[in-house]
């Protein structure tokens, strides 16, 4: 249920594409989503793997208190296409990307933002410097969406990201995402591979 809600806000974004700051080009992550609009709230973990040179990512299963889904979905800027994909029942639909690339899961922080100032997590000598930022956008379905963007000073990796939704059309919504774990680089390419009983 949450990939799906997750799936109802990927890919709607129509912010321009210059950034203020983007992370490392490609990075694996863990991310935990939370959704919470007028009909329901949901939360989940996923694995986020992002490649900024090919303009792909992949969100793949609920990690939650130790379960693991066989379902992924891969995010293709250049074909514009998105996969979803079940490994074990071998199905796999395919679905149309909108917006750019650079805007999708709010990784990078967009030119125009206003920052909020620095901020610190911890204390002493082990404290994480960040800055937060926030911006304004539209999608191309008409939502408002006000975006609070936490990231690490250095780098620009993203801690926090708070999207405030308005106009939707499931009403207004909140969708937190939190980034766990992060590591440079991909460590293996073939998360990004399609199956051959995909179709386009």
């Amino acid at each position: 249920m949450i990939l799906q809600a997750a799936l109802l806000f990927a890919g709607l974004s129509v912010t321009a594409s210059a950034s203020t700051c983007c992370p490392p080009v490609r990075f694996s992550a863990v991310q935990y989503v939370t959704i919470v609009n007028s009909t329901f709230a949901n939360d989940a973990l996923y694995s986020f793997i992002y490649d900024g040179i090919k303009q792909k990512y992949v969100i793949s299963g609920d990690l939650s208190n130790g379960f693991v889904t066989t379902t992924k979905v891969i995010y293709d800027y250049p074909k514009r296409t998105g996969f979803r994909i079940d490994t074990v029942a071998r199905t796999c639909s395919a679905f149309r990307l909108q917006g750019q690339f650079k805007d999708q899961e709010s990784v990078c922080v967009p030119s125009g933002a206003v920052s909020l100032g620095p901020f610190f997590y911890g204390y002493d000598v082990g404290r994480l410097s960040s800055r937060v930022y926030s911006y304004n956008s539209t999608s191309v379905n008409g939502e408002h969406k006000k975006v609070v963007a936490t990231v690490t000073r250095k780098d620009c990796v993203p801690i926090v990201i708070t999207t405030t939704t308005t106009d939707g059309q499931g009403g207004n919504a909140l969708k937190v995402l939190g980034y766990n774990d992060v590591v440079p680089g991909i460590r293996d390419f073939t998360v990004f591979d399609i199956p051959s009983y995909c179709s386009m």
